[in-house]
């Protein structure tokens, strides 16, 4: 029992070791070791050094707009899929083919998108990283 235990302990600290927390405007979030972050007004994007997977996040005032008006807008300028709402008002979409996939949540004050490529090879990575992201 306590070599599992300790086992899972070694698993834990391996799989938060691979990550910098960096803290942006609205959030803080995981990034990869290998991945680079940036952040230029209310854009932040990280991105795999070997760019075979990116992550872009857009969060902000919508300006008026509400979220199904957003979701259609950001589907057409990525060229995506018309976009799908869930229980809680959120709306994804997919673009290139699929390999593109985002999604949109907020309410009348307060918006976010965030949108990701390179799932079919970096799937668990992207996932783990918007796992970790923390609003302030």
């Amino acid at each position: 029992m306590r070599r599992v235990f300790l086992c899972v302990i070694l698993v834990m600290i391996s799989a938060y070791a691979y990550a910098d927390v960096q803290e942006f405007r609205y959030f803080s979030v995981d990034v990869p070791e290998g991945w680079t972050a940036e952040e230029k007004e209310n854009v932040i994007t990280i991105i795999a050094n070997d760019k075979s997977a990116s992550l872009t996040i857009i969060a902000g005032d919508p300006g008026g707009n509400s979220i199904a008006e957003l979701a259609l807008l950001s589907s057409k300028e990525l060229g995506g899929t018309n976009p799908t709402s869930d229980d809680e008002g959120n709306y994804s979409f997919e673009f290139s083919g699929g390999n593109g996939q985002a999604t949109i949540a907020g309410d009348d004050e307060f918006y976010i998108l965030m949108i990701g490529t390179g799932f079919e090879e970096n799937g668990e990575t992207l996932s783990g990283i918007l796992d970790s992201l923390e609003m302030k």
